[in-house]
């Protein structure tokens, strides 16, 4: 678990000569960077860097940031953040300077990381990138506003140093008497950050990113300013993490700023599409877009109306109150501006990813989880009564037993270790040019993959899977065997290589039980010695599964 999940703002040199009335012209960059990949050792992670994407788009669509002036950077090394760093102060000097030709202006720029750290700095691949680097990069930098946000592990640690379309720039009016410095971290340093499969990002930046995509709009005003930003993610963060594996997480802040107004962040009239949610309205909404990923995420109250921008689009809304749960179908166009009402919504399911125990789908999310199987089924290795073979005595054909236990890495993929069982037969067996006296064992001791290739993020009580194995297979005897002109008396053991490949379906019954039904066919490589007359046990296997799940089940933290 990747412990500490930060963010960081910092600003500083907010003065500005210009009364708020008489406003220059805003200039706003921005360097946005997410990194899956924390180096060996560390979990790859699966949301940072379409966090890091998300977190782009906003900025284009509300955040004032022109496609020109913003620089995306997917999993980069040290060298390639520390040269984007320095384009950055190249490109905020030359902008100053033009502005100053141009008779004044004033330029902000933003930072944002999402990935893996530590207590010494990012964690990009192999490379780490210090904090002191980091903090000093940002220091030079020649704006007016600085803003740097870290969603990463332990990135508190750096407190501690000393194509779109051109839209009219904003946020002069809030910040033009202003100056200081704001801090404002996710987590403690002892506090685990999470990402979450329910939501397919990690908590911050999503409610983050919801609240400037207008639920933190609590003045109604069509902007959001940096300080409800925060404490609609603070709220959301808290509230959402409390019952996770890894614990609550507690966002802090230090923000010392002097002047009137506070820093916005987003102006929502700067989008080309609205959704508002009408007074009438009251509960919890989940907004997804048509490929389902929930874009945003608020609880409203009754009689406060909340104007969210989004892109342009077909979306579905869910509102889930205490006795029901309602969805509403609405289409964006290019400068459209729908309202939602109450008469608009219909009785649906509940809302998959909210459910916290019990059946239904929140109850079937296997992200995170374990299981423990008890096996039961067949493993077709051959009959003792085949041509040429001789047998006296008892047989128990091709039954299989054993055990198996499941860690599930995500809704799509999981990994195995698992003993499973098969009796040979007791008695006197004749295959020419062997000849066997007692009984035997087969026991295949098999670690699988395992891959779902139609993800469900957890709604689908029935989950297909792919599987492949590869473990030792061990024969024991007791009793006499005859090979050629070697006689081997009492008990010993062969051991020898296997492997299996086959697919399956399970299904969940509810929250901790589930039925697997698995066929595929094993094969191995021959035995030294004969183990019952034969060396080689492979066939096809098909096989019962009754599993108890169990673990809280989380996304991997940062």
């Amino acid at each position: 678990m990747r412990s500490a999940f930060c963010v960081l703002l910092v600003g500083c040199g907010l003065a500005i000569t210009a009364s708020a009335a008489e406003a220059a012209p805003l200039r706003r960059f921005a360097l946005i960077a997410g990194a899956n990949d924390g180096g060996s050792g560390r979990p790859v992670l699966r949301y940072a860097v379409s966090d890091a994407e998300r977190f782009a788009r906003v900025l284009v669509d509300l955040g004032g940031v022109a496609a020109a002036d913003e620089i995306v950077l997917k999993q980069p090394g040290a060298g390639e953040l520390e040269q984007s760093l320095t384009q950055l102060r190249a490109r905020i000097g030359n902008a100053r300077q033009a502005a100053r030709a141009a008779g004044g202006g004033r330029t902000e720029v933003l930072v944002y990381y999402s990935g893996h750290a530590d207590e010494k700095g990012l964690l990009l691949g192999d490379d780490r990138y210090s904090y002191r680097s980091l903090r000093d990069q940002l220091d030079a930098l020649p704006a007016d506003v600085r803003i740097a946000v870290l969603d990463a592990c332990a990135s508190g640690a750096i407190t501690r140093l000393k194509g779109g379309t051109e839209r009219q720039a904003f946020l002069v009016d809030e910040t033009a008497d202003m100056q200081g410095h704001a801090f404002l971290t996710s987590s403690s340093e002892t506090e685990a950050a999470q990402e979450s499969d329910r939501i397919g990002g990690s908590y911050f930046t999503h409610f983050l990113l919801s609240g400037l995509r207008g639920a933190a709009d609590a003045s109604g005003e069509g902007k959001v300013t940096l300080n409800e930003a925060y404490q609609f993610a603070f709220n959301e963060t808290l509230g959402r993490t409390v019952d996770t594996k890894a614990g609550a997480q507690h966002p802090s802040y230090d923000i010392s700023m002097s002047g009137s107004g506070d820093v916005v962040m987003t102006d929502l009239r700067q989008t080309s599409a609205t959704l508002v949610l009408g007074e009438g309205l009251d509960g919890r909404f989940f907004v997804r877009n048509a490929r389902q990923e929930l874009v945003v995420e608020l609880y409203k109250p009754y009689g406060r109306k909340v104007e969210l921008g989004l892109e342009p689009g077909r979306y579905e809304v869910h509102l889930e109150r205490e006795a029901a749960a309602l969805v509403a179908r609405p289409d964006l166009g290019e400068g459209g501006h729908v309202t939602l009402e109450p008469g608009q919504f219909e009785v649906t399911r509940s809302e998959m990813t909210r459910a916290r125990g019990g059946l239904g789908a929140r109850s079937v999310a296997v992200a995170g989880r374990y299981r423990l199987d008890a096996t039961f089924g067949l493993w077709d290795k051959g009959s003792t009564d085949a041509a040429g073979v001789v047998f006296a005595g008892t047989d128990e054909g091709n039954l299989l037993a054993g055990i198996r236990f499941t860690w599930f890495l995500s809704e799509t993929l999981a990994i195995s270790a698992g003993v499973e069982a098969a009796p040979g037969p007791s008695g006197t067996v004749v295959a020419t040019p062997n000849v066997y006296a007692g009984s035997s064992t087969v026991v295949s001791i098999p670690v699988a993959a395992h891959w779902n290739p139609f993800p469900s993020r957890g709604r689908a009580e029935l989950k297909p899977h792919l599987t492949v194995g590869l473990g030792p297979v061990i024969g024991t005897v007791d009793g006499t065997s005859v090979s050629g002109s070697r006689v081997i008396a009492g008990t010993h053991s062969e051991v020898s290589l296997g492997g299996d490949l086959g697919m399956g379906v399970d299904l969940h019954l509810g929250r901790s039980v589930s039925l697997a039904l698995d066929a595929g066919y094993r094969w191995m490589v021959d035995f030294p010695e004969p183990v019952g007359a034969r060396q080689n046990y492979s066939g096809f296997t098909l096989a019962l599964r009754v599993g108890w799940l169990f673990g809280k089940g989380s996304g991997p933290s940062r």
